[in-house]
């Protein structure tokens, strides 16, 4: 009996090293850029409470993904997240499902700048052009309703889709 134990237990271990190396290293990506993004625009949000003058920038490079946020002094913290094969566009004043891609626009080589006023609301977003933000922002990542992020015109970031 013990040795049936014994050996249920090694091919349970064996398994989940086994399912751990086939599944790939870019599985997760999505999320913790997703994640990454939320909590950086929530630190640029409080950050910007009572200041002027803080962005948050997220720049897509060839294999990773520069979340910053910046205030009106200096760079105040920087985010490198690994972005094998995950595709990033967005839509500013856009509350369509990331399902659906009209309005968005690619951000690689483009960056998308979100500018927070003194009282933490979105005030612009960038992605090529200067715009005033008077609804949500969507960043869509792999055209996923689920790893998409929404900001409000508060400033408030979001997992999901954007719901005004």
């Amino acid at each position: 009996m013990i040795e049936i134990v014994v050996a249920i237990a090694i091919v349970g271990i064996l398994s989940a090293l086994a399912i751990s190396r086939l599944t790939g290293s870019d599985t997760y990506d999505p999320a913790i850029a997703r994640d990454q993004i939320i909590s950086l625009s929530r630190s640029a949000q409080q950050k910007a409470i009572g200041r002027s003058g803080v962005e948050l920038t997220i720049q897509p490079g060839s294999e990773s993904l520069a979340i910053t946020l910046i205030d009106d002094v200096s760079q105040v913290q920087t985010s490198l997240v690994d972005l094998q094969s995950v595709t990033l566009a967005a839509g500013i004043n856009q509350t369509a499902s990331c399902a659906d891609n009209t309005g968005l626009t690619a951000l690689a080589p483009a960056a998308l700048v979100l500018s927070f006023d003194r009282l933490g609301d979105l005030q612009q977003a960038n992605v090529g052009s200067d715009i005033t933000v008077t609804g949500s922002v969507r960043l869509c990542i792999d055209s996923n309703p689920a790893m998409s992020v929404c900001w409000s015109s508060a400033g408030f970031a979001y997992p999901g889709d954007c719901v005004e």
